[in-house]
């Protein structure tokens, strides 16, 4: 009966940690981001970062075009045109979205997570303290992936 119960959890477990881990980009690629240049002519840098320490993995796309997965304290960087956007996360079964004006030369800073016990994904902008703070502590997340 106990070996049951316990391999029961045991797969729970395993179940709970797959899945959860995105791939990573090279490290030249996490420092360059890092040193938050400057974006290109006639585009604005949107920074997407989950400060969380335990989070599912959350989908993250622009204008509904996918741009990655977000693991627990990962981050990702894309330049977008000037103009409105809709931002998107998508988490379990759940999705919430925001929208951003971005001006040429703007570099914004976006906190998408999903806490335990939560069944919907937050989308929000942060101050650009809070958000670098929040890349700094985490690590690159493979665009695309």
């Amino acid at each position: 009966m106990y070996r049951s119960i316990a391999a029961a959890l045991l797969l729970a477990l395993a179940g709970c940690s797959q899945g959860t881990t995105v791939a990573m980009a090279p490290p030249g690629q996490d420092a360059v981001g890092k040193q938050f240049g400057p974006p290109p002519p006639g585009t604005g840098a949107v920074y997407f970062y989950n400060p969380s320490t335990a989070s599912p993995l959350l989908y993250v796309s622009v204008d509904g075009m996918y741009v990655g997965q977000l693991g627990t304290r990962t981050w990702m960087r894309t330049e977008l045109n000037a103009g409105h956007h809709n931002l998107r996360c998508r988490g379990g079964n759940s999705g919430n979205a925001i929208w951003i004006n971005v001006a040429p030369g703007d570099m914004r800073f976006i906190d998408v997570q999903m806490l335990p016990g939560e069944v919907i994904c937050t989308i929000r902008e942060t101050d650009p303290g809070t958000g670098r703070a929040g890349v700094l502590s985490g690590s690159r997340a493979l665009q695309g992936q």
